[in-house]
């Protein structure tokens, strides 16, 4: 998006010409009525424009959880800003004027960028169905794995006895269908399985 209708359009042929799929808009509030219908892409803008500047739509993406990847465009006056942009999860920042060639490799830069997201979202999301087939007992001793504690640790925290404890443990990786512990822990990082409750309690039998 760019408040300047003949470098929009411009853009526009540049990325239609490497085979993309292209949609311009004038402004941020004109792209932001829109974005939640849109599949997921790679977003052009312009740091400093009229109304919502280029920071503020990405602020408001980030609120709004999207997943679209950023590419900023900017002048020498506000490479300060597009680098702001960057920390703030933008894939990457152009300075005009650019050539063709440029903008076609930041955005298929920000395209893979967003493929490999789609895939580790696509991993975590997997693997939060494989941890919602566990009991909530068994949901407390793979977090007192993943956390590296001995069974009898574990047994001591959850006032279970080890033998219990070893129970749910085959219980559960039966159920993730796991054949190692390793296996069992990546599984529960990669679900973004988070330690608390009994099993955080810092005593333990000696």
């Amino acid at each position: 998006m760019d408040d300047d209708a003949a470098l929009r359009a411009e853009l526009a042929d540049t990325l239609a010409a490497a085979g993309l799929e292209v949609r311009t808009f004038p402004d941020g509030r004109a792209f932001l009525h829109e974005q939640a219908m849109l599949p997921e892409g790679c977003v052009v803008l312009d740091v400093n424009m009229p109304g919502l500047s280029g920071r503020e739509v990405q602020d408001e993406l980030r609120r709004t959880g999207s997943h679209h990847q950023i590419v900023m465009l900017t002048g020498a006056a506000t490479v300060p800003l597009a680098v702001e942009a960057l920390h703030a999860g933008a894939a990457d920042f152009i300075e005009k004027p650019m050539r063709p060639a440029t903008l076609r490799q930041a955005v298929m830069r920000a395209l893979e960028r967003l493929r490999q997201d789609q895939r580790a979202r696509g991993r975590t999301a997997a693997a939060q169905r494989c941890l919602e087939r566990l009991s909530d007992r068994e949901r407390d001793v793979l977090a007192g794995l993943v956390l590296g504690l001995a069974n009898k640790i574990i047994a001591y925290r959850l006032g279970l006895s080890t033998r219990t404890v070893e129970t749910y443990r085959a219980h559960l990786m039966d159920k993730l269908e796991v054949s190692s512990l390793s296996d069992a822990v990546r599984l529960a990082l990669e679900a973004g399985l988070e330690p608390k409750g009994a099993i955080m309690r810092a005593d333990g039998p000696g």
